[in-house]
C-alpha cells in the first residue's frame, strides 16, 4: 500500500473563501495542506495563496499557501510559517469531531470483552440488614467520596464542552464524587478557551482532576505545563494521560516521546497536587505501573480494553485508507479491564487504583471494586449523558449506584471492601458441582 499524505476527513465540511471573492468548502485537511471544494463561479484556483476558514461555531483562521486545482477539488499546501496555525486550528477541531463520533458511532471494542463476564458473586438469600445499613463511601486521594465512581476525564470541544463539563461537573458535586476534564492541551495553547474547564464556579465542593497527555511533556517545560494546567482550573490532583497507541494512529499525532521519564519525575516530585497516571483504554501491566510508581505517581487509572477503542476514533477521523486500517486493527488492542486491575492490584495491593474501561452497571462496578479498585471511572455513557440533558447524566449516577447497593444487598455485603470474598472465577459453586461429578 503507498503511503500518500494522511488528511483529516470533515464531515461537515468547513466553508472557506479568499480575498478574490472565490469560495467552497474545506473537504479534508492535514499537516500541511487542505482539500477544497470550490463553489461553482470560483476562479483562479492556480493563483490563490490566502484563504480564511471558519470552524463550525468557532474562530476563523486565514492561511496562505500555494494552490493546485483539479477537475475535482484544489489542493491548498500552507506555507511552512503557517503550519504552526493549521495545527492549531486542527487541534480545535479535534475535539468537536471527538464528540460527535462518539455522540454518533459505534467506538468501543468490537468485541466489548473487558474480563468482567467471567466473574459472578456468590448470592446470600438471607439478608441480615437494612438498605440504610450500606456504606458506600470510599476514601481516595486523602478525600472521603459518598461511592466508588469517577467521571473520567472526557474530551472537552469548543462549541460543546464548556456545557458538557458544566452537567457533569454539577451531577459529581450532587453525589460528592470526583470529576476529571478532558485533555486541557486546548485552553494551555489557547487561554481564551480555559472556560471550557472552569467548572467549580458552577459546582461547589467538587474535587476536580486536571488533564494533560504524556506526549506534551517531553521538554523542558513539563513541570511548567502541568503547573499551568492545575492553576487553569484548581485541579484537586492531575491526571497524565498515556495514549501511545491513538497518538501512532491519529494523523496529526506525536511520534516523539524520548525525554518523557525525566519530564514525569520531576512532575511527581514537584508538582503541589497528587499526580494519576492514566490510560485510556489498552490497559496496563505490573512492570509498567512499578516504573510508574518509581517516578512518584500518587494513583494509577489502568484504563482498560473494552471500552471506548480511541485508535478505532482517530482511523474514523481519517480519510487515508492507511489510517482507517490501523484504527480498525488496533480497535481490540489492550489488556481488558478486569486483567489489568487484577494483576496490578495483586502486584500493589496498598496502591490506589482506578478501573475504567467498558464499565456500564452497577454489577460491574461492585466487581470491580471486588478485584481492588478504589474508584471506578465511567466515560462514554455519560459524555452521551451530558449531550442529552441537564438530567441525564445524574440519571445514569443514580442508576450506577443502585446497581451497586443492589449488589451489595444481594450479596450479604454492607461495606465495599467486603465484595472481594464473594467474587469468584465462572459460576457460583462451579468446581464444587464439577467434582461432585468426577467423584
Amino acid at each position: 500500500m503507498s503511503r500518500t499524505p494522511d488528511l483529516i476527513k470533515l464531515e461537515p465540511a468547513l466553508p472557506w473563501l479568499s480575498e478574490q471573492g472565490s469560495t467552497g468548502f474545506v473537504q479534508a485537511l492535514g499537516r500541511d495542506r487542505l482539500l477544497l471544494q470550490p463553489t461553482p463561479g470560483s476562479r483562479d484556483g492556480a493563483h490563490l495563496t490566502s484563504i480564511t476558514v471558519r470552524l463550525n461555531e468557532g474562530p476563523t483562521f486565514t492561511l496562505h499557501g500555494a494552490c493546485t486545482p483539479t477537475a475535482a477539488e484544489w489542493v491548498f499546501v500552507i506555507v511552512d510559517e503557517d503550519q504552526p496555525r493549521l495545527l492549531d486550528m486542527i487541534g480545535q477541531l479535534r475535539k468537536d469531531q471527538h464528540i460527535e463520533i462518539c455522540r454518533n458511532k459505534d467506538v468501543e471494542a468490537s468485541d466489548r470483552f473487558t474480563g468482567f463476564s467471567r466473574l459472578n458473586f456468590i448470592p446470600e438469600a438471607l439478608p441480615q440488614m437494612d438498605e440504610a445499613d450500606l456504606d458506600l463511601s470510599r476514601e481516595f486521594l486523602g478525600r472521603t467520596f459518598s461511592a466508588p465512581l469517577l467521571i473520567t476525564g472526557m474530551t472537552g470541544g469548543i462549541s460543546k464542552g464548556a456545557e458538557i463539563n458544566r452537567r457533569l461537573a454539577q451531577a459529581a458535586a450532587r453525589m460528592n464524587i470526583p470529576m476529571g476534564v478532558g485533555s486541557q492541551r486546548i485552553a494551555l495553547d489557547n487561554p481564551e478557551y480555559a472556560a471550557i474547564f472552569k467548572v467549580k464556579p458552577q459546582a461547589p465542593g467538587l474535587y476536580l482532576i486536571g488533564n494533560i497527555g504524556m506526549s506534551q511533556l517531553t521538554g523542558a517545560d513539563a513541570l511548567d505545563i502541568c503547573r499551568r494546567a492545575v492553576d487553569m482550573i484548581d485541579a484537586d490532583a492531575l491526571a497524565i494521560h498515556f495514549n501511545l497507541v491513538q497518538e501512532l494512529v491519529q494523523v496529526e499525532g506525536d511520534r516523539r516521546f524520548s525525554g518523557l521519564f525525566h519530564g514525569l519525575e520531576r512532575i511527581c516530585k514537584h508538582l503541589h497536587v497528587p499526580v494519576i497516571a492514566k490510560e485510556v483504554g489498552c490497559g496496563m501491566g505490573p512492570d509498567t505501573v512499578r516504573r510508574l510508581t518509581d517516578m512518584g505517581f500518587s494513583a494509577i487509572d489502568i484504563g482498560g480494553k473494552g471500552g471506548t477503542s480511541w485508535s478505532h476514533i482517530e482511523g474514523l477521523r481519517s480519510r487515508s485508507a492507511l489510517s482507517q486500517e490501523l484504527g480498525h486493527g488496533f480497535r481490540d488492542w489492550g489488556i481488558p479491564t478486569a486483567y489489568s486491575l487484577a494483576v496490578v492490584h495483586q502486584a500493589f495491593p496498598r496502591l490506589p487504583l482506578i478501573a475504567t474501561g467498558g464499565i456500564r452497571d452497577g454489577m460491574t462496578v461492585a466487581k470491580a471494586v471486588g478485584l481492588g479498585a478504589r474508584l471506578v471511572g465511567i466515560g462514554l455513557p455519560l459524555l452521551r449523558a451530558a449531550l442529552e440533558s441537564e438530567e441525564a447524566p445524574m440519571e445514569v449516577l443514580e442508576t450506577l449506584r443502585q446497581g451497586l447497593k443492589l449488589t451489595l444487598m444481594a450479596t450479604g455485603a454492607t461495606r465495599l471492601d467486603e465484595l472481594s470474598h464473594r467474587l469468584v472465577l465462572g459460576h457460583p459453586f462451579e468446581r464444587e458441582f464439577e467434582s461432585i461429578f468426577r467423584a
